[in-house]
């Protein structure tokens, strides 16, 4: 009897000391989870699309391609949970902006491209949704350096380059390039 005694008294303490360790291993892996959702940051960047050829206009709009492919990147978009879209003070931007935002419901937000330190001030805090910036080269080029630290080229001909910049308070940040409609 005093064996079977034994027994019972010692099974009880492993109980008391599995459910905090349980508990303790639970609450870290939520924290973590927490911060990896709260705390990133999707950035996207576009370059306007193909312009006309210079006519009369000193700032060329849209080629028939171009508003094709700003057609196409809307779709690509539409279920992306964007919330704003920041485009420059060029048209072809707001050009390739307008079907964007009118899939996505985004708000359009111009900043002038003479001001490029206004855009990284306004990319530097964490989003909620994704964002979605288009302008020229040299800009996204400016932004790319910006958000992962070393610089990349956009050749003169990349119309159809799309840039997923994914930034988490856990990870330092990660480019997907992707290209579309083309």
């Amino acid at each position: 009897m005093r064996k079977e005694h034994r027994k019972l008294r010692r099974r009880p303490l492993y109980f008391p000391l599995l459910a905090p360790v349980v508990g303790a291993v639970v609450a870290v892996l939520i924290v973590v989870w927490g911060l990896s959702k709260a705390g990133t940051t999707t950035v996207i960047l576009v370059r306007h699309a193909d312009l006309a050829p210079p006519a009369s206009e000193a700032v060329p709009g849209l080629s028939e391609v171009g508003r094709y492919r700003s057609r196409v990147l809307a779709g690509w978009l539409s279920e992306s949970g964007i919330s704003r879209i920041y485009v420059s003070d060029f048209s072809p931007t707001r050009e390739t902006a307008a079907p964007v935002s009118k899939s996505t419901g985004a708000v359009i937000l111009e900043i002038p491209a003479t001001d490029p330190g206004r855009l990284m001030k306004a990319l530097a805090g964490r989003e909620d949704s994704p964002v979605l910036v288009i302008g020229d080269a040299e800009t996204l080029e400016r932004v790319l350096e910006s958000k992962l630290g070393r610089r990349l080229e956009i050749a003169d001909d990349d119309y159809d380059g799309l840039y997923v910049i994914t930034d988490s308070i856990l990870t330092s940040p990660r480019l997907l390039k992707l290209n579309y409609g083309g």
